[in-house]
């Protein structure tokens, strides 16, 4: 993808990367526009399969600024834009279309490639929590995205945007919506009727589904935690393509020179338990295969399934009723790697602290299995301060503003988006802080910095969030959604 202002801070895809009302984790409080449908009867280790009622879609110039349905506020007080009644709605039974009124309360004119949400940036992304995979625009950058055309707003009105996803399994419900330059929210998934959108009929090709893709690091120890439900094909140990890239890609977040290299299968409850390990053994053993040749031969390597005996999550409802949530995040693949040194953690240096901004926690939250984690930057002088943020894996070091989680258990890094998808992490987009300008926090002005982690074991109730380029570690309390 060609690089541009937007993008010299948000790299192009090249490492790895909820049980909420529909307030959403980091948004407004907001009411659901429409009630969730039931999800299907479940399967052996299924993968399940691959809002209300709107008005004609206004011309921007005529949209009221309402704010019905799900809101995500702005991620700073200096470009103050929301994104109002987001809902998502299945487009058949291969696409999930996202619509929302962006609403500009700035001074200026903005667009959607203002903040990078065009076809060409497309910094935007859904991600299914329970089932471990993130979901980036259909069709590559350029006039092939799938995303409403390019629209000046004035100041005080808002735009329809739409744009468009490959469907998640029919048992998902609910998607975090990350869009660039607002807070992420979780949003109901609907079965409601669309408002009209050249964005809504195009090619279903190039389709950017991957599984995230998170670290946990303690001691002479490193691990990952792979899904399953993307990695492989339904009730089968053979990897889908989007798995082999992004097993491959995890030579470049490993650290350590030599080891030994364990890989762990893990299934839910539904079928019979000798299948269910034969399965778990099966799927350990292909990932092992893929594995190796990426890391090399410095390492030992073993695999072990595990079947359904070891869940992180409840395959039941307290009622006793099916948990597809609950299961999917049981079915997974954990890799570790053990070395004879500790892993070093990243160094963050000062630049934050010397440019006097003041930061605390807000929250940090566990959703489906993960923290979600939000840090709010202040600048009390009266020039502008310099946070040059990328949403870039960098080894070694956080670079200025990317979160990192420390608790009892271990180091918790940012999860990352496998490719194809085109940024890092499931965290903060870009550095797009006031209007017109990059890596600028202006004098008296509020940034929210945001992250998703994998989260420690449930006895863990607080930790230390450091933000890259800031002295300080944070203490936070850890909440449940």
């Amino acid at each position: 993808m060609p690089m541009t202002d937007m993008t010299r801070s948000v790299a192009c895809g090249t490492a790895l990367v909820l049980a909420l009302s529909a307030c959403g984790p980091l948004g407004r409080p907001a009411q659901p526009s429409a009630s969730v449908k039931a999800p299907d009867a479940p399967a052996r280790d299924q993968p399940e399969d691959p809002s209300p009622t709107q008005e004609d879609s206004p011309s921007p110039e005529d949209t009221p600024s309402r704010t019905e349905g799900v809101v995500a506020g702005p991620t700073s007080t200096a470009l103050p834009v929301e994104g109002r009644n987001l809902r998502l709605v299945r487009s058949g039974e291969n696409e999930l279309a996202l619509q929302f009124e962006l609403y500009n309360g700035t001074d200026d004119e903005i667009s959607l490639g203002t903040l990078g949400l065009d076809s060409r940036e497309q910094l935007t992304a859904l991600v299914d929590l329970p089932r471990g995979t993130a979901y980036g625009l259909i069709g590559s950058s350029g006039p092939d995205g799938r995303i409403s055309e390019d629209v000046d707003i004035e100041p005080g009105r808002s735009a329809p945007v739409t744009a468009v996803f490959a469907a998640p399994p029919k048992e998902a419900t609910e998607m975090l919506v990350v869009l660039n330059g607002l807070l992420p929210v979780t949003v109901p998934i609907t079965d409601a009727e669309l408002a009209d959108d050249p964005a809504l009929r195009g090619p279903h090709d190039k389709l950017q589904v991957g599984p995230l893709v998170c670290k946990t690091t303690g001691g002479t120890r490193e691990a990952f935690r792979l899904p399953s439900d993307v990695l492989f094909e339904f009730g089968s140990s053979k990897l889908s393509p989007s798995a082999r890239s992004a097993i491959e890609a995890l030579r470049g977040r490993v650290s350590a020179p030599a080891g030994s290299v364990t890989v762990d299968g893990h299934t839910d409850a539904i079928g019979g338990t000798t299948d269910n390990q034969t399965l778990s053994e099966e799927r350990a053993a292909a990932v092992s295969q893929v594995l190796r040749p990426s890391l090399g031969d410095g390492f030992a390597y073993r695999t072990k399934g595990h079947g359904e005996g070891e869940p992180v999550a409840p395959n039941a409802k307290p009622d006793g009723s099916d948990d597809p949530d609950g299961r999917a995040q049981n079915r997974r693949v954990e890799v570790q790697i053990d070395s004879d040194t500790n892993v070093p953690a990243p160094e963050t240096g000062t630049d934050l602290t010397d440019a006097g901004l003041q930061m605390r926690v807000e929250s940090v939250r566990r959703l489906s299995g993960y923290l979600l984690a939000s840090v709010k930057v202040t600048n009390p002088g009266s020039q502008a301060a310099s946070l040059e943020y990328e949403n870039h894996f960098t080894p070694k070091e956080l670079t200025s503003g990317q979160l990192s989680i420390a608790a009892q258990n271990g180091r918790q890094d940012l999860c990352g988006f496998a490719e194809p998808t085109y940024f890092d992490f499931v965290g903060t987009m870009s550095s797009s802080f006031a209007p017109g300008k990059l890596d600028t926090v202006p004098a008296g002005a509020e940034v929210t910095l945001w992250g998703l982690f994998p989260a420690p074991s449930a006895s863990v109730t607080s930790v230390k969030v450091q933000v890259g380029g800031y002295d300080d570690a944070l203490p936070a309390e850890v909440t449940a959604s």
